[in-house]
C-alpha cells in the first residue's frame, strides 16, 4: 500500500496522538503517504483530509485529544452520507484506513469493510467498553485522572468531616469507576455490573463509620441505576453526616496520557501500518496478557464482558464486607 489515511471518532481519549504519531512514522519510514481525516466519518463525507508527515506530527505524544479531531456523525449513517464516504475514499485513492474508536466507531468501520474498503480498527474510548481487548486507549488515563480527582477532594472532605459521592464516567461499562474505587480504597461502590441499592451503599458506610472512618467515600459509575443525587440525600438524612456528590465529568477526558497509554498507542500505530503493508486488512487491534493482537473486526462486537467481580471483593474485603 502507498497511501493510507486515519481517522478519529466518537469520543475522544487520551493517546490519539500518540497512536497517531506512531502510525506517521511508520509510514514515513516505509515511504507511504498518509492523509488524517478530520473530524472523523463527518471530515470523510466533507472531504476534509490533510497529509500528516513526520513534522507535523513531532511532539504531540504528551498532548491529550486528537490533532485531527474527532466527533460523532449521524450523516454517516446515512446512505446518501455513506456513499459520500466511500466516493471521496476512492477518489483520494486510500488503500487503507485505520480507525481509532469505540463501538460506534467500530459499527462504522464494519460497514466500510462489508462495502469493500480494508480498515484496521483501534480501540480508542476511555470506558474500556470493547470486551475483546482488556484494554483501550485512554482507560488507563482516564482511571489516573478519577484517582488523582478523588484523591485530591478527599483531602478538604476529610478535614470538614464529610462524605463524598463521585459520579465517573462509563455509560455501558463501570470499568472506570471499579479501578478508581480499588485504588482509593472507597467504602462503597455503585457500577452498571452489580445490582446495589441505597439502602446497601448506607450499610456499607455504616460499616466504615463504625470503624472510625470519618469522610466516608462513594465511587458510582454514570451508567448506574442509582440517582447521585438521590444517594447523597439519602445518606445525608440517615446518617446526619454533610454530603458532597461530585460528577468528575471532562476531567476523565484530559491530562497527558500515562506512559501505559502512550506505550499502546505506539505498539497499536506500528501494527496496523504493518498489518496494511502485508494486505491483512478488516481487523480490529487489541491487548491481552500484555500480547498485542489482531482479530476480525466483524467478530468483536459478539465478544461478553468479564466483569471484575474478584475486584470488587477485594474492595469489600478491606472494609470486612461479605462477598458478593
Amino acid at each position: 500500500m502507498r497511501k493510507i489515511a486515519v481517522l478519529c471518532s466518537g469520543g475522544d481519549c487520551q493517546a490519539m496522538n500518540a497512536c497517531i504519531k506512531a502510525i506517521a512514522d511508520t509510514c514515513h519510514s516505509n515511504k507511504i503517504e498518509l492523509l488524517g481525516i478530520n473530524r472523523g466519518y463527518q471530515g470523510l463525507i466533507d472531504n476534509d483530509l490533510r497529509p500528516l508527515r513526520k513534522l507535523d506530527v513531532a511532539n504531540i505524544e504528551t498532548v491529550a485529544g486528537a490533532i485531527i479531531k474527532t466527533s460523532r456523525s449521524p450523516e454517516f449513517m446515512t446512505e446518501k452520507g455513506f456513499n459520500k464516504a466511500l466516493e471521496n475514499l476512492k477518489n483520494n485513492g486510500i488503500e487503507g484506513l485505520i480507525v481509532i474508536g469505540g463501538n460506534g466507531s467500530f459499527r462504522g468501520a464494519r460497514d466500510l469493510v462489508n462495502a469493500g474498503v480494508h480498515v484496521i480498527g483501534i480501540p480508542g474510548t476511555i470506558d474500556n467498553d470493547l470486551f475483546y481487548t482488556e484494554r483501550s486507549l485512554g482507560f488507563d488515563t482516564a482511571v489516573q485522572q478519577a484517582v488523582n480527582a478523588v484523591t485530591d477532594i478527599k483531602q478538604t472532605m476529610y478535614a470538614n468531616d464529610r462524605a463524598v459521592v463521585f459520579k465517573c464516567m462509563g455509560r455501558h461499562c463501570g470499568d472506570i469507576a471499579l479501578h478508581t474505587a480499588v485504588a482509593v480504597e472507597a467504602d462503597s461502590l455503585a457500577v452498571n455490573e452489580v445490582e446495589y441499592s441505597i439502602p446497601q451503599i448506607i450499610e456499607d458506610i455504616k460499616n466504615s463509620m463504625s470503624h472510625g472512618v470519618t469522610s466516608p467515600v462513594v465511587v458510582m459509575s454514570e451508567g448506574s441505576k442509582l440517582d447521585m443525587e438521590e444517594v447523597v440525600y439519602e445518606i445525608q438524612s440517615q446518617l446526619q453526616i454533610t454530603t458532597r456528590g461530585i460528577e468528575l465529568g471532562y476531567v476523565q477526558r484530559g491530562g497527558e496520557p500515562t506512559y501505559y497509554d502512550r506505550m499502546l498507542g505506539v505498539r497499536w500505530g506500528v501494527l496496523a501500518v504493518q498489518l496494511l503493508m502485508q494486505d491483512m486488512t478488516n481487523l480490529a487491534l487489541g491487548i491481552k496478557n500484555d500480547k498485542i493482537f489482531s482479530t476480525p473486526l466483524i467478530e468483536v462486537e459478539h465478544v461478553l464482558q468479564e466483569f471484575r467481580v474478584d475486584m470488587v471483593n477485594d474492595l469489600r474485603t478491606l472494609h470486612a464486607l461479605p462477598k458478593l
